[in-house]
């Protein structure tokens, strides 16, 4: 393919740049059934319970934030919890809608892993499903390197209900995090040529796979972690000098914090909105990232990636989106001020697309031309 003939490395990152936070593929899903002696395995270490900054209980912080949260759908994780016999939480690594994201130490071997604990609504994880689809996809590809590694899951019973836990690599910041502490807010062309370089091989792997991403954006590309000895001072960090937390009761909500780290090579992660299949339909795509065909109601393909990629290059190299969200309140009017951009850009679509859409009679004239 003609990804593979892209460079693949990506440019030099300073490693003074603090790198951290976290989200997958393609060993296959293993569940633990390999059998350990207790007396195999380090004691766990003793975390502070006094010496970090107190929150305000009226302030809200991390996944409080988000406009859906609710208390009793997230594991009540604190650091210094040893789950599944053998994993001693570290350090909190982030947060999003769907899960929280731990450092945590193997006892058994001292190496370190990211937990990913799911909420416990989230009665179908689709994200497994595609990890589970990618494990079957033998075929060796420079890109499969480029995609999230997936080793194993558990379950793990909370307060409220069940919680599955997928263990990952710990990677580094996100691309769009080390953006916003670049001078401008943007990336050298070099810079920007490289990542684009692994982004087109994790896709062309995905792509050859069966798998559409759908979800390409800075966020969702993180940076490897090369010198390991990182998840050590992660951890060294908390005993020392814990993360400030909020403490309402039994209910702790713990900062994030990131993981000073080198250059490593960009990871797509985050296959949760991934769409198995080589034709699909139906809305998809983060908002100003949607691709011409989902917002018009035709069936789509693994081109909608290419259309977000090229938007992230645009994001890279200007510091701000190429589209936004237009109106809040309305879908129908967002689409026509999105696709009115999209055509002042790059002017109207072919007659073909046209016809092809009951859509676009909202919009276009039978001719082409727009209607609004």
């Amino acid at each position: 393919m003609g990804a593979r003939r892209l460079l693949h490395s990506f440019p030099m990152l300073p490693s003074r740049l603090a790198l951290g936070f976290s989200h997958a593929i393609s060993r296959p899903m293993l569940k633990f059934s390999q059998s350990f002696s207790k007396s195999s395995q380090s004691s766990p270490r003793k975390f502070p319970s006094t010496g970090f900054d107190l929150i305000n209980p009226s302030e809200k912080v991390e996944e409080e934030q988000l406009p859906f949260y609710k208390k009793d759908e997230y594991y009540p994780m604190k650091i210094g919890d040893v789950v599944c016999g053998h994993y001693q939480v570290v350090a909190k690594l982030g947060y999003g809608t769907t899960s929280t994201v731990w450092l945590s130490r193997n006892l058994r071997n001292q190496e370190y892993w990211v937990l990913k604990v799911h909420i416990n609504t989230l009665k179908y994880n689709h994200e497994s499903i595609v990890y589970q689809y990618l494990a079957n996809h033998t075929e060796d590809h420079p890109g499969r390197k480029h995609v999230r590694e997936f080793h194993e899951s558990f379950s793990l019973k909370g307060p409220n209900g069940d919680h599955e836990v997928f263990i990952m690599a710990p990677l580094g910041m996100s691309l769009r995090s080390l953006q916003e502490i670049q001078i401008g807010g943007v990336f050298h062309e070099q810079l920007v040529i490289g990542a684009l370089a692994q982004v087109f091989l994790a896709l062309d792997f995905l792509h050859e796979a069966g798998v559409i991403h759908t979800d390409v954006h800075s966020d969702n590309l993180l940076i490897g972690i090369v010198d390991k000895s990182v998840f050590a001072t992660v951890e060294e960090n908390e005993i020392q000098k814990p993360s400030p937390r909020k403490v309402i009761g039994d209910t702790v909500i713990q900062v994030s914090q990131y993981m000073l780290g080198g250059k490593g090579p960009l990871i797509l992660c985050d296959l949760g909105q991934a769409r198995i299949g080589t034709e699909q339909r139906g809305n998809a795509m983060p908002v100003p990232y949607r691709a011409p065909e989902v917002i018009l109601n035709l069936p789509w393909g693994s081109s909608v990636d290419a259309w977000s990629t090229g938007l992230l290059a645009w994001d890279l190299l200007k510091g701000e989106s190429l589209f936004k969200v237009y109106d809040h309140e309305s879908r129908e009017l967002n689409d026509a001020h999105h696709l009115a951009a999209i055509t002042a850009l790059i002017g109207p679509p072919p007659p073909e697309l046209l016809l092809k859409s009951e859509e676009s009679r909202k919009y276009w004239h039978e001719d082409g031309g727009y209607l609004l």
